[in-house]
């Protein structure tokens, strides 16, 4: 994202427009630090968007530069700040990135010299996903799509004076075929939708509507300005506070972020708000940094994420990173992008930041080949293989798979697998119970599964109606009936229930008054005997477990888990702390008739150990306690006769 002015005169440079960056880039950098701050902080590049397509409109459409002179200040300007992150990026990946992410890196990095990565992204993950939080360069897609509206937005300025087509009929063209495109692409793709050029140029394009439709602005009254001001702050705040990532973003709940900022630009520099707030010194100066305060922010949280664990970052570091993401973004702009962009020969300087892009790119292919030197790493530990570690900490834990059938019904995911001639397994509960999807997949897969398989989940979903869902999983109220619903459509004979049942029961003061609510539920559900029900019991828990904790990562380097990697975790401590919960679900199982199910030696393959590794050195758990889809899938337990073995 170019959050960078483009080259103005004093005659045209508005302050208010610096003004309207500091508070895009404020969102921008507190949702990504503190997210629930600031839920719909990241339309702060919509605001971008919008900015970048006026000023760009202006410029070009009054003949102000030349094309020459237009793209030769905008690499000028762009490139200095862009080629210092992504080295810097670089330089500190190589001291505690592992070897695939190292590869990764360098693709990123030849992406981002190159302005394709929104196209990488596109192509490896949307930028709400868990992992997305773990790439340092990641926030490079939105420079990617607004170069590549530098590229075309031009183009078309010029095709459409040569053609003597009206512009203004042009732009609103475009700007409805884009929406269009955007407004499908987030049922279809949200992906496409998100990264790709087409279905974000409308918001470009609102931003040019105001140059071209500038003879009416212009005679705006004074009253009505100040409306149109407050009107764009309204909207900006709604959509930095309320917007959601699943609320159809950016098509087309992007409308909000993109009108606010096109109110407040249209409003001009002589309003009250204009004058007083986002012309204020303070906002001027931010706004002045805004770009290299873009590019700096992302790496250092991607970073911190990498060593520390993508969780709700502290206060006292979040508060380091934006402090050091302003003192970085200032230095930057004092003594990199003015000394290039203003003090130095135009040619020369155009020609070495070409080059020097060129350079990076070639940089980032090589990094993509070169194994790197955290291999060394596990080369005396037997049986390690650093790259399937790394692999498996960035592993979903919901899997959807090849073969379920899925609808999702009142917020809770319905999967179904296979139509054997046995009457059907319903599976339902959280994401401990949602873990053997691949195991069932694999046994259709390989033609031995003898019956129908039904999901009931979602995540923190207790398959018991006795606890209370937090706000959000909400949803989980939803479970009782959606099980009744399923019950009466298919002829279910067995139900199995997984959950993280310390969480469901809670403290075992609790118990008491919970037994009654789940033996009332479990007796509905059996029909007095009629179907079978099997408890999974609690499954090893261990941080040790976690594949992000077996490599530990310094900010000089890494160093290895090898007691836990080589001789596994003891299994009596961990069974100890399961004991209590143990003994009740057993209790509760041969008061209602129902049977349990311990998969513990299962997966651990040991009474004594749980080893973290399968033979091939791959994690078998993709955190502390959820079992990996490549892990679960080849796991042959007492399910598989439950699966197998035909109905009694």
């Amino acid at each position: 994202m170019s959050l960078a002015p483009l080259p103005e005169n004093k005659a045209t440079y508005r302050g208010d427009i610096d003004g309207l960056r500091a508070f895009a880039v404020i969102a921008v950098v507190v949702y990504h630090v503190f997210p629930r701050w600031l839920p719909g902080g990241f339309c702060g590049v919509d605001v971008f968007f919008v900015i970048s397509g006026f000023l760009i409109t202006r410029q070009i459409s009054r003949r102000e530069i030349s094309f020459a002179s237009f793209y030769t200040r905008r690499v000028r300007r762009l490139a200095p700040a862009l080629l210092c992150v992504l080295l810097a990026t670089v330089v500190a990946g190589m001291f505690f990135l592992l070897p695939n992410e190292l590869s990764a890196l360098g693709t990123a990095c030849f992406a981002g010299a190159t302005f394709l990565s929104n196209f990488f992204s596109w192509q490896t993950q949307g930028y709400f996903d868990r992992s997305a939080s773990l790439q340092p360069l990641l926030h490079l897609w939105s420079l990617g799509v607004e170069e590549q509206f530098y590229l075309f937005w031009p183009a078309l300025i010029a095709l459409s004076r040569r053609k003597a087509i009206s512009l203004a009929k042009v732009t609103l063209a475009t700007g409805l075929v884009s929406f269009a495109i955007g407004s499908g692409c987030v049922f279809l793709s949200p992906a496409t939708d998100f990264y790709l050029p087409f279905s974000r140029i409308w918001e470009f394009m609102a931003g040019a509507g105001l140059v071209l439709g500038g003879h009416g602005l212009d005679r705006l009254s004074p009253r009505w300005r100040a409306a149109s001001g407050a009107g764009g702050l309204l909207c900006l705040l709604i959509a930095a506070f309320q917007l959601r990532q699943d609320w159809f973003f950016p098509s087309p709940t992007a409308l909000f972020p993109v009108l606010g900022a096109a109110l407040a630009i249209a409003a001009g520099p002589e309003t009250w708000l204009a004058r007083h707030i986002l012309s204020s010194r303070p906002a001027r100066w931010l706004g002045s940094i805004s770009y290299p305060l873009y590019l700096w922010h992302w790496p250092l949280i991607a970073y911190e994420h990498l060593i520390h664990g993508v969780s709700h970052t502290h206060r006292s570091t979040g508060y380091a990173i934006i402090t050091i993401s302003v003192v970085l973004a200032a230095l930057t702009t004092r003594f990199v992008e003015a000394p290039l962009r203003w003090k130095t020969p135009e040619r020369r300087t155009v020609i070495g930041l070409l080059s020097a892009l060129a350079v990076t790119a070639a940089l980032g292919l090589t990094l993509r080949a070169w194994p790197g030197h955290s291999t060394a790493l596990g080369r005396d530990t037997p049986g390690v293989n650093l790259e399937k570690i790394n692999l498996a900490e960035q592993n979903g834990i919901f899997p959807i798979t090849p073969h379920m059938r899925v609808e999702h019904i009142q917020g809770l995911t319905v999967g179904v697998i296979g139509s054997g001639p046995e009457a059907p397994v319903l599976f339902t509960g959280d994401s401990l119970l949602f873990q053997w999807g691949p195991r069932v997949d694999a046994l259709f897969a390989q033609g031995r599964l003898k019956r129908t398989v039904i999901f009931i989940s979602g995540p923190s979903c207790a398959p018991l109606p006795v606890e209370k869902p937090q706000k959000d999983f909400i949803y989980c109220n939803a479970m009782p009936a959606v099980q009744d619903r399923i019950l009466a459509k298919w002829p279910v004979h067995t139900i199995i229930m997984g959950a993280l049942w310390e969480r469901v029961f809670g403290p075992p003061a609790e118990w008491p008054i919970k037994k009654i609510k789940a033996e009332e539920r479990l007796r509905a559900l059996s029909e007095n005997g009629q179907r079978k029900i099997v408890f999974i019991m609690p499954t090893p828990i261990s941080p040790r477990f976690d594949p992000a904790h077996m490599v530990t990562r310094h900010f000089t380097h890494l160093s290895l888990d090898k007691d836990t990697l080589q001789n596994g975790v003891p299994l009596a401590p961990i069974m100890a702390e399961h004991a209590t919960i143990i003994s009740f679900l057993t209790s509760m199982a041969q008061d209602t008739g129902s049977s349990t199910l311990d998969l513990t030696q299962a997966i651990c393959g040991s009474v004594e150990t749980c080893f973290p590794l399968m033979n091939d050195g791959t994690p078998k758990f993709a955190d502390q306690m959820h079992l990996r889809p490549d892990f679960t899938q080849g796991l042959s337990s007492g399910l598989d006769d439950i699966l197998i073995r035909p109905t009694p």
